[in-house]
Parts: structure tokens; sequence; C-alpha cells
């Protein structure tokens, strides 16, 4: 009997950890053919997996019966984070979630109360720096397809230091997931034993299963609530791979054979007013070697306008350093 009596306490607590979790859990409608899932990370915006968004600008969302249109406001491949504004979210809505707020905007006329958006609101789990995770402890993924609400209980496999994606952008902590992972978590929310959002589930090189940390969400949401869009760096140069024999690569301590060149330089852009000229090579950035075209494009991507960056290139045989200043990217 007590053997009985302890499995149905496990269980029950399982279980009522995940139905406090289900109030994030948001299905992400893309068309007729794909559907994954999203976290509500408060007031009328969801979070989801920003490579299985593309270029879509609208979608619609469902959560407990209620299907709603939305906008895609800002899609950052960099780290994989997708923020969406759900119509007749709440106006109100400015979410406390670990310290920060998101505002809304008021008055926009697809913000109105009332909505199951709104009333999930205060009851939303509350999210937690991904620092406190350990290997091996237990963790679970909820997600919701057309079908309803689902959860995948799993371990945390890695734990590990910020890293920067294949596409530059700066994500606080690697954490992989041992989780049988379905398309229809990608998006999902990763809760803790202690029932706060630590992570986005996205599938990983491999068959890996990566959590994006609250941290790195918050950022990105951060950064959308200071400028209504998601701002992108930008200096205003284009780059060309060339081949360095192994002479002059030995003599420039290179590791690479490749180095990025100066194929070309906006006028008017950062570059320009920094004197960056056509056939100047890169070496570093930062004091770090830029050894590829596409690493260097990777590292200014991680960067945000306002930054200064110290770029040290050859010129005439000569090093020179080049304090340039992050503009953010034209809007068309």
């Amino acid at each position: 009997m007590a053997a009985n009596s302890l499995l149905k306490q496990y269980s029950d607590e399982r279980a009522a950890l995940v139905q406090n979790a289900l109030p994030t859990a948001v299905a992400v409608i893309l068309g007729r053919r794909r559907v994954l899932s999203g976290v509500h990370w408060g007031g009328d915006l969801v979070i989801t997996a920003a490579e299985a968004i593309g270029g879509a600008e609208h979608v619609d969302v469902r959560l407990d019966g209620d299907e709603l249109g939305a906008e895609v406001i800002a899609t950052d491949l960099t780290t994989d984070v997708a923020i969406l504004r759900a119509a007749g979210g709440d106006a109100a809505g400015a979410s406390t979630r670990n310290g920060s707020s998101v505002s809304t905007a008021a008055g926009d006329p697809a913000v109105s109360g009332g909505t199951a958006l709104a009333a999930l609101r205060s009851n939303a789990p509350r999210t937690s720096p991904a620092a406190a995770l350990r290997v091996g402890e237990t963790i679970v993924v909820v997600g919701r397809s057309l079908r309803g609400p689902a959860a995948i209980w799993g371990n945390v496999q890695l734990v590990g230091p910020a890293w920067n994606s294949r596409r530059g952008g700066k994500i606080d902590q690697r954490i992989e997931l041992d989780v049988s992972f379905d398309p229809s978590f990608e998006g999902g929310a990763v809760i803790d034993i202690d029932g706060n959002i630590v992570a986005m589930a996205v599938p990983g090189p491999y068959h890996r299963v990566l959590g994006i940390p609250a941290a790195t969400i918050e950022t990105v949401v951060a950064k959308v609530d200071k400028f209504g869009h998601l701002p992108k760096p930008y200096i205003g140069i284009r780059l060309q791979p060339l081949w360095l024999d192994d002479d002059t690569r030995t003599k420039l301590g290179r590791k690479s054979r490749g180095i990025a060149a100066v194929g070309g330089v906006d006028a008017g852009s950062p570059a320009a007013e920094a004197h960056i000229e056509l056939g100047d090579l890169l070496l570093a950035l930062d004091g770090e070697p830029a050894e590829s075209v596409n690493g260097l494009a990777q590292r200014i991507a991680s960067t945000n306008p306002g930054q200064t960056i110290a770029l040290e290139v050859l010129r005439g045989g000569k090093p020179l350093t080049i304090n340039v200043q992050i503009a953010e990217r034209p809007r068309r």
C-alpha cells in the first residue's frame, strides 16, 4: 500500500506540474501543412521557433479552443527566436517575467482585453535562468497540436557555457535535452521540476534537441520592446574570400588558408565613414582572428547597433586598426 501511495503521489505531482504549465502551450498554425508549438510569453506575445516560421508574416495561434490571428513581429534566425503578437491580446498586459517587462502598444487596433491570452497571463509559469539546470535533471516539454495540449518528459543531457549559433547569434547557455522529440513540439516550453520555464525546445544538428535559454529569449524580446522591431546590425561592407599561398599564410601568422577581403563599401555606411577601403584584408575583429567570410559575418551579426568594434585590416602590406560603430540595417 505504501508503495502504491508513493507512486500515486509521484504521478499526481507530475500531472499537476504539467497542468500548471499548459497555459503557456500554444499551437502555431502555418498554413495547412505545418503546426508547431509556441510559448505564451505574456500579454499578447507568443514565442516560437524562427527557423520553422521562415518568412511568414501572419500565422494563426490556438489554445484551449480559441484560435486567433497573429502577426509575426520579429524573427531572429541567429537565436531561433520568433515573436508573434496575437490579435485580441491584452493592451494593458505588460508582463513581468524574471524581472523584465514586456509592453504592448496601447491603442493598437489588434489589441483588446478579455481574450484567452489575457486571462492566462497571470497563471503562466515564470521564467528562470537556465544556469540552475543540472545534467540529469528531469524536465518536461509542453506543446500543443490541433488535437490539443501534449507533454513529453525527459532529462537534461548537457549543460555548457554560452555559445554562438551557426548564424552568429549569442546563446546564453548550451542546453541539450534527452527527449523523444516530435516535430510538433518545436517551439514548446521546457519546464523544470519547480515549474519554471527555462528554455524553448528546438531541433539541433545530428538529431539533438536544444534548449534556447529563457535569458536569450528575454534579450530578443527586450530589443523588440525597445525598438518596436528587431534591429539588425549593419556596417555596410561586402566581403569576398581570397585564398593565401603557404608563404603568405605563414607571413601573416594565419591558420586558415582563406581571408576575407572587402569587395565593396556602401556609400554613407559606417564602414565608409570609418574609411574602410576596397581591397582591405580583414585580419581580426576585436582582437580575435577573422578566419573566414562566414565566420566574420556571423560575428558582426551577433553585435548590437550602437556598439563599436575594432577591425584590424591589412592595407598595402601594412596593418591598421579601424574602429567602426555598428548601425541598424536600413529598413526597406
